[in-house]
């Protein structure tokens, strides 16, 4: 899969064997009372600055069922207190919205992200503010309340604060609702607004770059492609920033213009731009795994696809160690496999006929719960089956392929694909069935 489509822990529980003999397993712990989960929400108040507040953050996502739990109480004590007893502190609030957002608890998110924004206003903090409502855009954003979003950015807009921290949110803010108009069909406005801020910002890079999203979303990928190069000309000439800077956001939009050389079926650009991207970072898994992906999937140079798969899943193996190393991720995290690159790995294989393989491989990548919830590796799963003769199994496979979300406009194309082949498929099985009769 390739990660231009877009895309993320799981707990992995390991059984000691040890040279044939089994050693006893530790006593796992009882669930935490309710009681005892109040107590952990309110030590949360005590969380005094963003590394303290990131690192609780990784750790009650870590663990699901209990970080459900501690939100589900938490919410529950800050519905029911009135507002000057609000149990919750702001970071303690954050954390806690944060938390729900990251388990789709969106309600239980919305409660604590409000509370943040009604508390920085009544202190008068534009750096909480701020947090405040990039949290609230980004939960509005995810559950696609393209209204709503734009409500929020018009709402901070009219902020008064011209604070330093509240004034590059408001940035961010035009920028949002000139992606957000773009994304319900707005093609129109959200055009006359990127212009406005391209005169404003006399034809910048980034600007640019807004424009070209919309340009995207309004599927006139040949203007937007365009208007990329285009900023890329602008960013090569900006003399305030460095070049290392420079190369690093360049790199980035040409990673971007690949993915509209795919939407336009324009696979040998798309190929050579990654070519190039892989000969500058030849460590950079994705870049590697993109190329190998978009050559196997438009049946080109199978082996070399391969090549570049295999790579990538090393690569970013030894990512995880050195991150492991650093202490920067836990052993459970380390162990993690790229669910995309596992995914890529699969259709290789199913290209090249050896199903058996490929199946193993699409299987794992599908076992993922976070990244394994795509439709486009339920699909590959299924197309496997199909090829390997079971066709009840590919009919299962794309049921529920069928009934994960549209992340893109490609998702949209590949449900009316699917449901094709799940029509064929059972008009298939019922003629075998009738003709055993």
């Amino acid at each position: 899969m390739t990660i231009l489509q877009w895309r993320a822990p799981v707990a992995v529980w390991l059984s000691a064997l040890i040279l044939g003999s089994f050693t006893a397993a530790a006593p796992v712990p009882a669930p935490a009372t309710d009681d005892q989960l109040k107590e952990r929400a309110l030590k949360l108040n005590d969380l005094s600055d963003e590394t303290a507040m990131q690192a609780k953050l990784t750790e009650l996502i870590k663990d699901k069922v209990a970080g459900k739990r501690l939100v589900d109480i938490a919410v529950k004590m800050q519905t029911e207190a009135k507002e000057k007893d609000a149990p919750f502190k702001f970071n303690a609030a954050l954390v806690l919205g944060k938390v729900a957002h990251n388990f789709k608890e969106y309600k239980t998110a919305e409660v604590f992200y409000k509370f943040c924004k009604a508390n920085a206003l009544k202190i008068e903090s534009g750096k909480k503010l701020a947090e405040a409502y990039d949290s609230l855009l980004d939960l509005n954003w995810d559950q696609k309340k393209f209204v709503e979003v734009e409500e929020l950015c018009a709402e901070l807009l009219n902020n008064q604060d011209d604070g330093e921290e509240l004034g590059r949110m408001k940035s961010l803010a035009i920028e949002r609702m000139i992606q957000s108009k773009a994304r319900r069909g707005d093609h129109d406005e959200a055009l006359n607004m990127a212009e406005a801020v391209i005169k404003l910002e006399k034809g910048g890079w980034y600007s640019l770059q807004l424009k070209g999203y919309v340009l995207r979303e309004a599927e006139k990928m040949d203007q937007a492609i365009e208007v990329y190069y285009e900023s890329l000309k602008k960013l090569e000439g900006d003399k305030k920033l460095k070049d290392d800077v420079k190369t690093k956001i360049g790199r980035g939009v040409r990673y971007l213009i690949v993915g509209l050389h795919v939407d336009q079926k324009e696979i040998d650009k798309a190929t050579k731009i990654l070519q190039e991207l892989v000969k500058e970072v030849p460590d950079n898994a994705t870049y590697k795994n993109d190329l190998g992906f978009i050559w196997a999937d438009n049946d080109q140079k199978f082996e070399e696809s391969e090549k570049l798969i295999r790579d990538a899943l090393d690569l970013d193996a030894k990512a995880r160690a050195k991150l492991l190393e650093e202490k920067k991720i836990d052993a459970d995290l380390a162990k993690k496999v790229n669910a995309g690159y596992v995914d890529s790995l699969g259709w290789v294989l199913y290209k090249l006929k050896k199903y058996d393989e490929a199946i193993k491989y699409l299987e794992e990548a599908s076992q993922d719960e976070e990244e394994g919830q795509h439709m486009e590796i339920w699909d590959h799963l299924a197309d496997a089956h199909l090829a390997n003769k079971d066709t009840k199994k590919a009919i299962e496979l794309w049921g529920k392929a069928l009934k994960f979300e549209d992340i893109s406009k490609r998702d949209t194309e590949r449900r009316k694909k699917i449901t094709e082949k799940l029509r064929k498929a059972k008009a298939s099985l019922k003629a075998a069935d009738d003709k055993d009769k």
